[in-house]
């Protein structure tokens, strides 16, 4: 795991940790009225004003819808059943949208392949590297709040 990704996944478990665990001697708290749509309309923005090119957007955005698809609904816990699968998905843009500033900020080169491969891309960019971890980050944590045996 490279700095990027355990500094993604440090941010994504405390985001949502904090954001979403409820105190034992309390109900768990009701799911915030967050979108998908607007949430992925924020990571498009974060992208382009961080001076990602095209090309290198659409294919992350492809790459998140798809690892946020792969989010079964029929693996929801209680307080996931509550939320809902599409606010369990928008919630990790969410997370993504609050960590990967500060990741982008800390990548040195950004633009410079990184040699690795991920999500069927050969050599991907530091940057889209940096992306690709901190999704890794909030969705695992995500996963670790709102599905059942993850």
């Amino acid at each position: 795991m490279t700095r990027h990704q355990r500094l993604g996944c440090l941010y994504a478990m405390a985001f949502m940790l904090a954001g979403f665990s409820a105190p034992t001697a309390e109900a768990a708290p009701s799911c915030p009225k967050i979108s998908y749509t607007a949430e992925r309309a924020r990571l498009q923005k974060v992208l382009s004003a961080n001076a990602f090119p095209r090309d290198e957007t659409a294919f992350l955005l492809r790459g998140v819808d798809q690892q946020l698809k792969e989010m079964p609904q029929s693996r929801l816990n209680a307080h996931g059943a509550e939320c809902g699968i599409q606010a369990v998905r928008a919630l990790v843009l969410g997370c993504v949208n609050k960590t990967l500033p500060e990741m982008l900020e800390t990548t040195s080169r950004p633009s410079a392949k990184s040699g690795q491969a991920y999500w069927d891309k050969a050599n991907v960019s530091r940057r889209e590297a940096a992306v690709i971890g901190v999704t890794h980050a909030c969705r695992s944590a995500a996963m670790e709040t709102f599905l059942s045996g993850s």
